[in-house]
């Protein structure tokens, strides 16, 4: 066996020679496998344990027998496990915003005036942010603030731009993040 295909998953190669072993040899018994592996007496258990969490082997049969999970659909629980983890990872880097205002903070008294904090929004501003996240089309977000399209579009493109966000969805998280709506 070459390198550990399945570390991007999170399966370190140990439990990967395990698995890879169970798709050879269906069926084989927990007792057989620790001395084919030279492991400890616990190593094994611990290691098929965690495959059987992953979803990669079946529990033991009546005759303490372990069968492997097919690949196809092992593999893809093991990518949508993956995906939700840097998912949440992603989340967590474009989050960065509260960072950078954080930071800005730090400078205080420095004087700069690319360090002062953003002033908080107007009261059309306001109303415009929870349009935004309420209200699905420019059209009925205007006609609820009783403001032209143009007028309402310009308040969410400023409102865009003295966020920092790349878009309407960020911009109104970012809004509830500093807790303008």
């Amino acid at each position: 066996m070459g390198e550990n295909e399945m570390s991007v998953f999170g399966v370190p190669e140990a439990e990967e020679e395990i698995y890879r072993h169970f798709l050879r040899n269906p069926g084989t018994r927990t007792d057989d496998l620790r001395p084919l592996l030279h492991s400890r007496p616990g190593e094994a258990r611990a290691r098929i344990a965690r495959l059987q969490e992953l979803g990669l082997l079946h529990d033991e049969d009546a005759e303490r027998r372990i069968f492997p999970v097919d690949p196809e659909p092992a593999l893809t629980r093991l990518v949508d496990a993956r995906l939700a983890a840097l998912h949440r990872e992603l989340r967590r880097v474009t989050r960065s915003r509260h960072v950078i205002d954080g930071l800005r903070a730090e400078q205080g008294g420095a004087g700069s005036s690319a360090g002062a904090a953003a002033p908080r929004p107007s009261g059309i501003e306001r109303r415009v942010l929870v349009s935004m996240c309420t209200v699905g089309k420019d059209e009925a977000g205007a006609r609820e603030l009783g403001v032209s399209v143009r007028t309402y579009r310009r308040h969410v493109a400023d409102l865009i731009q003295t966020l920092g966000a790349a878009s309407r969805a960020q911009a109104a998280l970012l809004a509830r993040e500093r807790g303008w709506i």
